[in-house]
């Protein structure tokens, strides 16, 4: 009974971190630090909340991108493209119904495939070094910044603009600052979360302010009507599904990786499949690909992180923090031979996958009907509420000024189309990009890497992708 009240507590926890936009699963487990310790009686009911968590926000988080333009986390970027301008059709429950049900869908796939088989992929993941990871990252930057922006030369503008920005702090070198100018604030870098609000958050918001009006035009079909034909969505582009889960799945399992890399493959891959459509003005197939990635992202998360200690995204870099609260020491033997703990992280994420489900499917028309309420009802509130989480920080006024810094920065890219998930996703790499840019450079020569065929492969990708979006040109504008 403790472990189901657990389950339940965690689930409903995660839904309401996911529907705040800009939020995720890593701000809802970071604010779980302050209550861990409730769980010393029985770690093992921690593990339960933790991966419920997980599980729940992930899919909630699709609800700020589709319905407000806004990704509830960064992830929820590349379902947003399509998504937000299907919610502004109309067709808001249909575009979350297939997004919901693809999402819970690969979840539990994947996290059968994750969970059931956990200790047999050690194997597998040790195929990747230091160059392969490393041009793995090149690919995903290569996929958000080439596939969903047309304009490739204000891509790789951004993607440069993102690195820099995610440089400023601390060298690890020298352990001096860095493109901080003399501020002392930015010893630390610039924060994530007012980063992600001025790229998406308020720019979005200041477009709906001027329209005035509601975000979306009441679709003629029934809330009844939308549902179905979301359902039959997924079944109509459950290749797109498949192909998604599987790339997301894919990306997890590398160590370090994740987050909104596997989406942004995810999304990538199905705008290549479908040469003749057109993205990013309310395609269902770039909801349904990249919705396939997430929760399949955070299943096989779990494998580099348990099997090694190794976070195989920023959510599970908090995981290790959290469980080692607990007293669960990951990457051990003897977390490897704790039965008990395997079995409490399936039962938090594949319970917790299914309840998200079924409850965001059965309330879609109650959550979807905020696209229908004008701007201008809640939009002090959504301002009011993003101010207050963006400056969290020190609460000083050098929060404010980061805020409207980035704000700036993402107004100016919005309209001139440089791609604001590229340089998102620049960002937030840019530490480990470098980390392995040194390692790979100290090790590693030329002739070495020559040698290396998965190295050689992946970079053939990278290199096909350039190419292709300066001889052919996407179709696609968002920015």
């Amino acid at each position: 009974m403790d472990a189901i009240l657990t389950l339940l507590a965690g689930t409903f926890y995660g839904l309401i971190i996911g529907l705040i936009p800009s939020a995720g699963a890593t701000t809802g487990l970071v604010a779980l630090f302050g209550f861990i310790s409730f769980f010393g009686f029985d770690p093992y009911l921690g593990v339960i909340f933790c991966m419920a968590v997980v599980a729940s926000s992930t899919t909630g988080d699709t609800y700020a991108g589709i319905l407000l333009g806004i990704p509830g986390a960064n992830s929820a970027a590349a379902t947003m493209v399509d998504g937000y301008p299907l919610a502004q059709q109309g067709r808001a429950t249909e575009a979350l119904t297939a997004a919901i049900i693809t999402s819970t869908i690969n979840g539990l796939f994947w996290g059968t495939l994750t969970f059931a088989l956990l200790p047999q992929y050690v194997k597998l993941i040790m195929y990747f070094g230091i160059p392969e990871l490393w041009a793995f990252i090149l690919l995903s930057l290569a996929c958000v910044g080439f596939v969903s922006n047309k304009f490739w030369f204000r891509s790789i503008i951004a993607i440069c603009v993102g690195l820099f920005i995610g440089l400023i702090g601390i060298d690890p070198e020298t352990n001096i600052d860095r493109f901080t100018f003399g501020w002392e604030y930015l010893g630390d870098g610039v924060q994530l979360m007012p980063f992600v609000a001025g790229l998406f958050a308020f720019p979005e918001i200041i477009a709906g302010w001027r329209r005035g009006n509601s975000i979306a035009t009441i679709g003629k079909e029934t809330h009844t009507h939308q549902t179905w034909t979301g359902i039959k969505a997924v079944w109509k582009y459950r290749w797109d599904a498949l192909r998604g889960g599987a790339i997301g799945a894919f990306v997890g399992f590398l160590p370090g990786l994740g987050g909104a890399m596997g989406d942004w493959m995810s999304y990538g891959a199905t705008v290549a499949s479908h040469p003749e459509e057109e993205f990013g003005k309310g395609n269902m197939r770039g909801v349904v690909g990249p919705e396939g990635s997430n929760n399949a992202q955070k299943a096989t998360s779990m494998i580099p992180t348990v099997l090694f200690g190794i976070p195989g995204a920023s959510f599970a870099a908090v995981l290790l923090g959290l469980f080692a609260y607990l007293g669960f020491e990951l990457g051990t033997q003897e977390i490897a031979d704790d039965t008990k703990f395997f079995d409490s992280l399936t039962f938090g994420f594949m319970w917790a996958t299914v309840i998200t489900g079924v409850i965001c499917v059965l309330f879609n028309k109650q959550i979807a009907k905020i696209t229908y309420v004008p701007y201008i009802y809640y939009f002090p509130f959504l301002v009011g509420f993003i101010i207050w989480a963006c400056v969290q920080y020190t609460g000083g006024w050098q929060d404010y000024a980061i805020l409207g810094l980035t704000t700036c920065l993402g107004l100016f890219m919005r309209k001139y189309k440089f791609s604001r998930p590229a340089m998102l996703m620049a960002f937030i790499l840019a530490i480990k990009i470098e980390a392995l840019t040194l390692q790979m450079t100290t090790i590693y020569t030329i002739d070495k890497l020559m040698t290396r065929p998965l190295f050689l492969v992946i970079m053939s990708l990278v290199i096909m992708l350039l190419v292709f979006s300066i001889v052919k040109r996407s179709k696609l504008e968002y920015a």
